[in-house]
């Protein structure tokens, strides 16, 4: 899960966070390497938030006691505190929670390969109040949604269609765009996106002769809270038509998540009362995909229980 930028952590600095629920210390070590741990210190259960980095380690304020970015006490004696898998690519910094203690399975999203994506363009945010992290994701396989609350896209012409390929899948759909931006752009406007892991995502916007590559970061931070990090990536250029370009696709997709938050925001937990329609089929497929990554300890009578739509974003006091 994306948790940030890597500027936002200078060496030898203690951020405190919240992410999955989960309180949490982002601290980068003198060499640079950058960790996520449990708060409380495993001696006296003092927030080490006001404590220091101390080479490789971090450092309760209490009694001194360190530890490693996995965890470890530097004195093997000493019982450790939980760690978290963290990765950085290209400026990005990411971090693996699982509830159930088990590895990762895959890496960190390596959207920003430098042949084809040198340079972040631009970048913006949005907090959202979400019943499910699901909720935004699910857009890019539903035109229909495209089609009405989004009007600059006009006659629906291709359905959306959802292919998953172990924790990464493809989702499509196209529009044909209608007057006056179809005299501009042309006529037809279609949208790719690559699914990696159920939080993040790639996406390839062909609109016209037009062309606009981003990523969409969801970051779940406790109960409803969820921030959408939008990043347009592509190669920076002097040439006036191409700065426009970058300054339209920035303008489009926070006017898009702005016409969206209203929708998104607080919506009611429910099964969807569908049509027979395909936009349906590949919504219904999206989620059953998603939900496969969510899943609790074994329980008592052994297995595991995937957790429903319902269940998935909880209050800390319900989690536990």
């Amino acid at each position: 899960m994306f948790i940030g930028f890597s500027e936002e952590y200078p060496s030898g600095k203690i951020k405190p966070r919240t992410f999955m629920n989960e309180e949490c210390l982002v601290f980068r070590t003198e060499r640079g390497s950058l960790e996520v741990v449990e708060p409380y210190c495993s001696h006296f259960g003092v927030n080490m938030k006001t404590g220091r980095v101390v080479k490789e380690c971090i450092q309760c304020p209490m009694h001194g006691r360190v530890f490693r970015g996995d965890g470890r006490g530097a004195n093997a004696r000493h019982r450790p505190i939980r760690s978290y898998p963290v990765a950085e690519n290209r400026g990005l910094a990411f971090a693996y929670f699982d509830h159930a203690g088990v590895a990762p399975q895959w890496e960190a999203p390596q959207f920003l390969d430098e042949a084809t994506f040198p340079d972040i363009l631009w970048r913006h945010a949005r907090m959202l109040e979400l019943h499910h992290p699901s909720v935004p994701l699910d857009n890019s396989v539903d035109p229909r949604h495209f089609l009405f609350t989004h009007s600059m896209f006009g006659k629906h012409i291709a359905e959306g269609e959802f292919t998953p390929n172990g924790h990464k899948a493809l989702g499509t759909m196209a529009t044909q765009l209608t007057k006056p931006l179809s005299y501009v752009s042309g006529t037809r406007a279609a949208v790719t996106t690559h699914f990696d892991g159920p939080l993040n995502t790639y996406l390839r916007a062909d609109v016209g002769r037009s062309a606009s590559d981003l990523c969409n970061f969801l970051t779940i931070i406790e109960g409803k809270k969820c921030l959408l990090t939008q990043i347009g990536i592509g190669r920076r250029s002097r040439n006036p038509l191409r700065l426009a370009e970058h300054a339209v696709g920035m303008m489009a997709s926070w006017f898009a998540t702005y016409e969206d938050a209203p929708v998104w925001n607080n919506r009611k937990p429910q099964e969807p009362d569908n049509d027979p329609h395909g936009t349906d089929r590949a919504l219904a497929d999206f989620r059953t995909w998603f939900e496969g990554f969510a899943y609790e300890p074994a329980p008592p009578s052994g297995g595991e229980r995937l957790i429903g739509t319902a269940d998935l974003l909880r209050a800390p006091a319900a989690a536990e």
